[in-house]
């Protein structure tokens, strides 16, 4: 045999082949599979931070007693996600000019109240003119601030907020007294126009909000999502409640995961 003699290769055994491609099906069965974004997730990925929009003045208070309103937010629609009864104590964190407020009087009847809230005290100064006008009397207007509705502790069944959340200033602080003001069983009830699609694109883009956005800051804040509709025509709807054993944060004092 010379040097200059070569033989070719054997050909790679058959059993060597079918072990390499069995290692690599284990691999890939036993690579960990990416985590599950679920609503009630508190630990799903958060979306971009979002920077709070600038507070509508009471000189915009004609937008919220606007013809056509009733038809193109079915106020109808959020009153039954509320289930109301009569006699209920029910709180609206951003009132305004008591477009909401009063439709959920003359549904509590005149043993119910409604704490009409709002941070600008002539959206309240036109509410009481609009409430005596329709003679509707168990309104309570409170004056809040930037992280205080105001509303006594313990004691309030429904909380709604309807295109108000995104205004919040400093959320994390007024979300804890929202849970603090909450009665045993009591739920609130979030409206704001959809960021995802081009339902609500009359709206300007930092007046709303996806739902990633609303999870992201209500389920650290000791909240439970109990549903959510997207019936209405550009308004998600969320029911939350607070988290039995959860604990409201204190004034000042941010939630865990808060940013």
């Amino acid at each position: 045999m010379g040097d200059s003699e070569t033989f070719p290769a054997p050909p790679a055994r058959p059993f060597l082949r079918s072990l390499a491609t069995a290692f690599a099906l284990l691999a890939v069965a036993c690579a960990p599979l990416p985590a599950a974004r679920g609503e009630g997730d508190s630990q799903a990925a958060k979306p971009e931070p979002r920077k709070p929009a600038n507070v509508m003045g009471f000189e915009g208070a004609a937008w919220l007693e606007r013809e056509g309103r009733d038809e193109a937010e079915k106020p109808e629609v959020v009153l039954a996600a509320m289930e109301l009864s009569p006699g209920m104590t029910v709180a609206e964190i951003g009132a305004g000019t008591g477009y909401f407020s009063r439709k959920i009087g003359k549904v509590l009847g005149p043993k119910g109240k409604v704490y009409a809230v709002d941070i600008q005290p002539k959206m309240l100064d036109l509410l009481k003119e609009y409430a005596a006008k329709e003679g509707v009397s168990n309104i309570v207007p409170v004056v809040g601030t930037e992280t205080d509705p105001k509303l006594p502790e313990g004691s309030v069944d429904r909380i709604l907020m309807v295109d108000v959340y995104h205004e919040f200033q400093k959320p994390q602080e007024m979300l804890a007294r929202i849970a603090r003001a909450l009665a045993p069983g009591g739920r609130v009830i979030l409206v704001e126009y959809r960021a995802e699609d081009d339902s609500a694109k009359h709206i300007l883009a930092d007046h709303r909000m996806s739902v990633d956005q609303v999870l992201a800051e209500w389920l650290p804040a000791g909240f439970q999502l109990l549903r959510r509709q997207e019936s209405l025509p550009s308004q998600h709807l969320f029911v939350f409640a607070f988290r039995r054993g959860a604990r409201a944060p204190g004034a000042g004092e941010k939630p865990p995961g808060a940013p």
